[in-house]
């Protein structure tokens, strides 16, 4: 009904769980909801039918809600969306977009970095990449789900895009955003995948070498197009090698591509004790193992003193894993005649 449908519209303005504190990753990090529903239909995904079309949320409550966050001692804002790059609203003859927002968000005071989530390919146009690149306070940290490495796949996913597509699109963020990170999402074992399909996936994994992937198995989610249109038709052991398979190649990759941090001083938000600290049981002594992340949304653990949680910190980077930077703070010591930057032990 109209009514229904009304209610739905506007759903993010009343209740949206994000908003409570309890939901944040950290008292300094907070999510802010930008858009809700989906026009993409991708035939593994309930969400359009489940949240509706897409629709951005007004840029003033935007910027007003992360003044409101930065009042209460955010540093860091993660705007969301199923297609966060595709957000616009148009009001009064303007259309404000993903871009034009970053801009605004960039001149609030007390905000350090802004991140946006989950990005569609062929939305990622050239005025997103250089805003991206020209704000500072932007982390060229950009999470683009290519699901899969052949054409015959994505046709049946209904992704939007071929290989082609997304290749093109790497190359632009490469020109454009040079100091940027990628992430990706793959699905294996999507009805009727070969095995064909999938060495296509891994080759493209291989080549565009992002700095990490999110890999999942399929399984067939009841309301969606995939279910009523194919079978599942790829036996689970299968599924679960390629699975093992596709993580294995990105496991590589990340640990090759950590090797460049070697050396470097990275500037890291504290977010907190790091797990291994916490796992042990050293959560209050002066000194602590601490975590964060580099602008580039790079894990960093460090030693430190825990009323560091919260700052950005340089951390010099000394040992690197696949997923993880190990480091230790910089301090700047003032001696009688100069400023020298020495390495704290």
């Amino acid at each position: 009904s109209d009514g229904a449908r009304a209610d739905i519209v506007r759903s993010h303005e009343s209740f949206d769980p994000l908003r409570d504190p309890q939901m944040r990753p950290t008292p300094f990090q907070a999510y802010v909801r930008i858009q809700i529903g989906c026009d993409k239909f991708c035939t593994y995904c309930i969400v359009p039918m489940v949240r509706g079309p897409e629709q951005g949320r007004p840029p003033e409550q935007i910027i007003a809600e992360a003044r409101t966050l930065v009042d209460q001692g955010t540093k860091e804002i993660t705007l969301l969306g199923q297609t966060v790059n595709s957000y616009k609203y148009g009001s009064g003859g303007e259309t404000t977009r993903l871009a034009d927002l970053l801009y605004r968000l960039h001149d609030i005071d007390g905000l350090e970095r802004i991140k946006f989530v989950t990005n569609y390919p062929k939305d990622m146009t050239d005025e997103l990449l250089s805003a991206v690149h020209e704000l500072a306070k932007c982390s060229p940290y950009l999470h683009v789900p290519a699901q899969s490495g052949s054409n015959r796949v994505l046709e049946r996913m209904k992704r939007g895009y071929t290989v082609e597509d997304y290749r093109e699109m790497m190359q632009r963020i490469r020109q454009l955003v040079p100091e940027s990170a990628v992430t990706s999402d793959f699905i294996v074992g999507f009805c009727g995948e070969t095995e064909e399909d999938f060495q296509q996936t891994v080759e493209l994994v291989q080549e565009f070498r992002f700095k990490n992937s999110f890999i999942f198995k399929y399984s067939e989610r009841p309301g969606t197009k995939g279910a009523d249109l194919y079978e599942d038709d790829v036996p689970e052991d299968v599924k679960r090698r390629r699975n093992n398979e596709l993580l294995a190649v990105q496991n590589k990759i990340s640990e090759e591509e950590n090797l460049r941090f070697l050396g470097r001083t990275e500037e890291v938000l504290v977010e907190g004790l790091s797990k291994n600290a916490v796992k042990r049981g050293d959560i209050d002594g002066p000194i602590v193992q601490l975590t964060g992340r580099t602008h580039c949304d790079h894990i960093v653990v460090f030693d430190g003193n825990p009323r560091q949680i919260g700052q950005l910190l340089p951390v010099a980077i000394y040992d690197t894993r696949a997923f993880t930077l190990f480091g230790t703070v910089v301090t700047e010591h003032v001696g009688p005649e100069l400023f020298s930057l020495q390495t704290s032990v």
